[in-house]
């Protein structure tokens, strides 16, 4: 506030100067400059007293009273322009005070100004008044932008710094959870060691023919006991044949193996318990790194850039002028793919409401390139103002739609899919099916779509989040309950898509000449901690469409190769609207299936078109 007061100042000041200036008899800088700085709107008033005096002190006595009328004019054509439209635009105050100019040094004769002013000056005064205006906004505008003092970056540093410390310790933990976490699939030489030595305290100790079996060099009790507890743990039960060979030198060998199973079974649970304490383990892993990422993304995701393109925030403020509407607290940051974010607080002037759509277009080409509103924005900039976040626009846009059916005989499908809009200009599309069908399947699938959903909301990328999402299932342990994932993050900038496939049906992707499918063979989510997540890249253009299924339309088409069924049928359907194509999809398969339907049947079409 106190470095605009000193701007106001200097303006006054040079107000008053600009009164000294004169041209063949002529002060063409008075109304210019005036024009200029009433069009800010910086305290019109106290600028009129500044040039009063200015006029009184410097100008004649004749032209004063010119000047003085004009200024009036002027100011009262701003106003009626601002009442009426909530705005008055550069061009319309240069021609008011160009016009009212010239119109006054015409009628010089009737103000009884006799200092020569004659038509070809006055005429060539206004051209003037009309050029000084135009320019002179620009320059006052800028005068006003510029910051006096330099921004303080340290702190978001220090942010950042500590964001980037903390992770790295959750890096750290990560990689020491990891180390701890390597699953054993059997019993080591160590255990099988400690069994025996259980086994033989407990029942050889005490028996009469101790001395016989252990003691002697040649007794092959050592090796009868080894293959038959290696057996046990092979297979679970004892080989006959060394059964039968013990039989001749322990008369206890029913015992030694009933032992011996209680005993491995017994070290089986411990193994199994240990494995998933290890398994829980890795897990806290996955997450602790999945923390450390989203740390670093936080710590670089933004970057302050206003400093450096301080003329370009000055044009935006400029033309958002000129639309009516005032900015303040401006400022542009650029993110990591080195697109740009403008912040402002936005009003609109004299109490009128301005469109969104016209903020867009000032703040587009102040930045000489694309913007668009955040997808939250409301639609109306309002006098009483408010924090408004423009984008970096995207170069395709995108409609998408769905067809599904539900099993006959059931009223609730398990199959669930969403349509995500994130704020890096992504669009994930989601199909979740779960096990089975009916309400259990709907509940499975709908949760793992919730939870998908939370984590990319977050700023989770999509491999991380179905790691997490795979976690939080897996630790949740409840038996015959998975679901397939099948993702496609489609990037609107460049137009790439990522498929991430878990268990999930085969998608298609119809060009304009031919149709591409994607497929994998993963397990569904939540069946191993450690899961395994198909990825594909692919560049979609323009007017392609994108369809995502669940298995039970293919798998009832009652084809050798159903996934080439479906690249025919989509080859053959001509239709440019998304959901007009996934109703014809669904029609062309219960043509197959005599119009029933098997399993639940969910058909997801997104097409995309350069803007």
């Amino acid at each position: 506030m106190k470095r605009l007061s000193v701007k106001q100042v200097i303006l006054y000041i040079g107000g008053i100067l600009m009164c000294q200036i004169s041209w063949m008899g002529c002060f063409p800088l008075i109304p210019a400059f005036f024009t200029a700085v009433c069009l800010e709107d910086a305290a019109r008033g106290a600028l009129g007293a500044a040039m009063f005096l200015g006029i009184v002190l410097f100008v004649p006595i004749t032209a004063a009273v010119k000047y003085l009328l004009a200024m009036l004019i002027i100011w009262i054509t701003v106003r009626l322009f601002e009442w009426a439209e909530g705005r008055c635009t550069v061009l319309c105050a240069s021609a008011a005070a160009s016009i009212a100019t010239f119109m006054l040094s015409l009628s010089g004769e009737l103000l009884n100004v006799r200092n020569t002013v004659g038509f070809l000056v006055s005429a060539l005064e206004a051209v003037f008044v009309f050029s000084a205006v135009m320019l002179g906004t620009r320059f006052v505008d800028f005068f006003l932008q510029i910051s006096l003092l330099p921004l303080r970056e340290e702190e978001g540093h220090f942010q950042g710094t500590k964001l980037e410390n903390y992770a790295d310790s959750f890096n750290g933990l990560a990689k020491i959870f990891s180390r701890m976490s390597a699953v054993k699939k059997g019993l080591s030489a160590e255990q099988m060691g400690r069994i025996q030595n259980e086994l033989t305290g407990t029942l050889c100790a005490n028996c009469s023919q101790c001395v016989l079996c252990w003691e002697k060099a040649e007794s092959p009790m050592y090796s009868y006991l080894a293959y038959m507890l290696q057996s046990l743990q092979r297979t679970g039960e004892a080989d006959h044949e060394i059964v039968v060979q013990m039989q001749e030198y322990c008369p206890y060998t029913d015992a030694v193996i009933q032992e011996s199973t209680r005993i491995f079974e017994k070290a089986r649970l411990n193994l199994a318990w240990y494995n998933r304490l290890l398994e829980n383990r890795e897990i806290i892993a996955q997450q602790l790194d999945a923390m450390a990422y989203i740390m670093e993304d936080c710590a670089n995701e933004m970057q302050d850039v206003t400093q450096e393109n301080r003329h370009l925030l000055a044009e935006v403020k400029y033309r958002a002028r000129e639309r009516g509407v005032l900015l303040k607290q401006v400022h542009l940051y650029e993110n990591k793919d080195k697109r740009w974010q403008f912040t402002c607080d936005a009003c609109a002037k004299n109490g009128s409401c301005i469109s969104m759509k016209e903020l867009t277009r000032a703040v587009s080409a102040g930045l000489e390139r694309g913007m668009r509103p955040h997808r939250d924005e409301r639609s109306i900039v309002s006098p009483q103002g408010g924090p408004v976040v423009f984008e970096e626009d995207t170069c395709f846009h995108e409609t998408h739609a769905v067809a599904r059916m539900v099993k006959d005989g059931g009223h609730v499908s398990g199959d669930n899919y969403s349509f995500l809009e994130l704020d890096n200009g992504q669009m994930a599309m989601m199909l979740s099916d779960g096990m089975g069908s009916g309400s259990n399947a709907c509940k499975e699938s709908e949760l793992v779509l919730e939870l998908l959903e939370k984590f990319l909301e977050a700023g989770f990328t999509e491999e991380t989040a179905l790691k997490m999402m795979n976690s939080a299932m897996v630790i949740r342990g409840e038996d015959d309950l998975y679901s397939t994932v099948d993702i496609c993050s489609l990037d609107l900038y460049q137009g790439q898509c990522e498929l991430y496939k878990i268990g999930a049906a085969a998608t298609f992707i119809k060009h304009r000449d031919f149709v591409e499918r994607v497929e994998s063979s993963s397990l569904p989510v939540g069946v191993t901690h450690r899961m395994e997540i198909a990825t594909t890249k692919k560049q979609l253009n323009d007017g392609d469409f994108l369809v995502m299924m669940s298995d039970g339309v293919l798998e009832y088409l009652q084809e050798e190769d159903p996934e080439l069924a479906m690249c025919g049928i989509l080859k053959h359907i001509d239709l440019k609207h998304p959901g007009q194509m996934a109703d014809a999809i669904l029609e062309q398969v219960l043509e197959y299936t005599d119009g029933k339907a098997a399993d639940d049947m969910t058909v997801l079409v997104c097409g995309i078109w350069k803007k």
